[in-house]
């Protein structure tokens, strides 16, 4: 479905830039990902209102996208197994920080550690729409460690003033555990 729309909006914006075919195919590419990604959103958003848990997902595309982006990892093969394992992610960390607040400290220790140990062990992780060069992969190397650190600093703040955050920093660490589990994809 993503695919044929897609398909026709990049068949309109090449007819009025008069493009090529390859950039034509860049275009489809281009719009199915965006419209996934807008579709995933609209998504995890009604989901966060109708839970009332808005601030988790914001906290949770923070932690998960922001290590992701640099670290890598699973993908899916389709838009909607993406989008459902989002969906689940969000869900699951966001349910949590409600019904787990007795077990916080232990998610939050856990959360921190393994992420820690799995993004200076494996990442960054390659996936077939993005190979890495050799300066490519140092550089992501070091900007993940970088970022698993600053945001496991972000989520032990996030536990000292867990009483003014529904105690979102439960799901800021189930963020960092799905996003670097998700470094063990092979």
């Amino acid at each position: 479905m993503l695919n044929k729309i897609s398909v026709l909006l990049s068949e309109e914006i090449s007819l009025r830039l008069n493009s090529s075919d390859d950039e034509k195919e860049v275009y489809t590419y281009s719009m199915e990902v965006l419209l996934s990604l807008l579709l995933n959103l609209i998504i995890l958003s009604i989901t966060a209102h109708v839970i009332n848990k808005e601030l988790h997902l914001f906290i949770f595309i923070m932690f998960f996208s922001g290590l992701r982006a640099f670290a890598g990892g699973y993908h899916a093969k389709t838009h909607i197994g993406c989008i459902s394992i989002s969906f689940l992610m969000f869900f699951i960390s966001a349910v949590c920080s409600t019904s787990l607040k007795q077990f916080g400290e232990i998610i939050l220790v856990f959360g921190v550690l393994f992420s820690v140990l799995m993004v200076f062990y494996l990442a960054p992780v390659e996936s077939e729409n993005k190979p890495l060069s050799k300066k490519d992969r140092q550089k992501y190397k070091i900007f993940s460690r970088i970022i698993v650190v600053v945001l496991s600093l972000t989520a032990i703040f996030l536990y000292f003033v867990k009483a003014h955050t529904d105690y979102a920093y439960i799901t800021a660490a189930m963020s960092l555990i799905f996003e670097s589990g998700s470094l063990l994809k092979k």
